[in-house]
């Protein structure tokens, strides 16, 4: 299930090995990333239950050693842990077992800070210990929000040959979470956007995040313009099919979902030649250079970063048809 491809000989990322090793290691995330157009490739990582966690590789930046930070303590502002000066930036550090709910442990436990860049925020997520880079396949990705609301899906991984249950943290209900003023901004900005008078077709959007269908329901709402939520790919190419193509204006997509990626969905889309005049919108924290490219190239029009409602609604606005 999981392919390791050139990645195969990585065993362990931040033990106990000479500085040099060390570098060479944490910067090898770092070029993973650079070069990745591969929405299903994560980073493993272990929690304070001893669970493996599992972070898609595209949000992050760099992973970077925990006791070589110098980080000022913040005790008063929720789950935000302290700030650090990271590449001349100031970075919100977050402990994840904190914000996950498990236990917390001596801070000589803690090795690691993943460097995460996603909804125009960044943040140092601390964490027991790295072990893998993965490939995940939808498909194999259950829904398991019911259950824990700060989780999206369960799968599972091949560590050292056996395979482990792992668990997809809902990486927009960390970044909510963490910089709570997100939804209050979402907010002012939707109820400013004017609604829209030229168009009664559809806006068909599908997300497995229940934090960001309920921020897009409010967007939707303030445009006054008709629309579908879906759950994820799958469900929206389902009922497109039960869809008059006349009655679709536009279509906006996650990337990162269960059974049927973004990825997917803009393939499948752009197959269908009776589609060819509606514009895709894809609406991720996950992006870089080389996969926005890669996204326009494979049919999508605009890329927009997550709880940008102002941005999601002026293209909306100009892509409906």
């Amino acid at each position: 299930m999981s392919n390791y491809d050139e990645l195969e000989d990585i065993t362990k990322i931040g033990n106990d090995t000479d500085d040099e090793d060390d570098d060479d290691e944490l910067d090898l995330i770092k070029l993973v990333n650079t070069n990745a157009n591969d929405t299903s490739q994560y980073l493993i990582f272990v929690g304070s239950d001893n669970q493996y966690y599992a972070k898609n590789v595209s949000k992050i930046e760099e992973l970077l050693v925990y006791k070589d930070l110098n980080i000022l303590r913040n005790n008063n502002n929720g789950h935000i842990l302290g700030t650090a000066d990271i590449r001349g930036n100031m970075t919100a550090i977050v402990n994840f077992d904190e914000w996950f709910g498990n236990k917390v442990l001596d801070e000589s436990e803690y090795e690691l800070i993943i460097l995460a860049h996603y909804g125009g925020h960044r943040m140092g997520i601390v964490v027991k210990r790295v072990e893998y880079i993965v490939n995940i396949s939808p498909e194999t990705m259950f829904d398991n929000s019911e259950n824990n609301e700060k989780t999206s899906f369960i799968t599972k991984v091949q560590i050292a040959g056996k395979d482990e249950m792992c668990v997809i943290f809902d990486s927009d209900k960390l970044l909510l979470d963490v910089f709570d003023n997100i939804e209050i901004e979402s907010h002012d900005q939707s109820v400013k956007l004017k609604p829209i008078q030229t168009s009664q077709k559809k806006v068909l959007f599908a997300d497995d995040s229940r934090f960001i269908r309920r921020m897009v329901k409010e967007l939707f709402e303030s445009l006054s313009v008709n629309y579908e939520i879906y759950n994820d790919g799958k469900q929206m190419m389902d009922a497109i099919k039960n869809t008059s193509v006349e009655d679709i204006g536009v279509f906006i997509t996650d990337l990162e979902m269960p059974i049927m990626s973004g990825r997917e969905v803009i393939r499948l889309i752009r197959e269908d030649k009776q589609y060819d005049d509606i514009k895709i919108i894809v609406h991720t924290n996950m992006s870089n250079d080389n996969m926005e490219n890669t996204l326009v190239e494979a049919g999508a029009d605009v890329i927009i970063g997550k709880v940008n409602m102002l941005k999601l609604g002026e293209a909306i606005k100009e892509m409906i048809i």
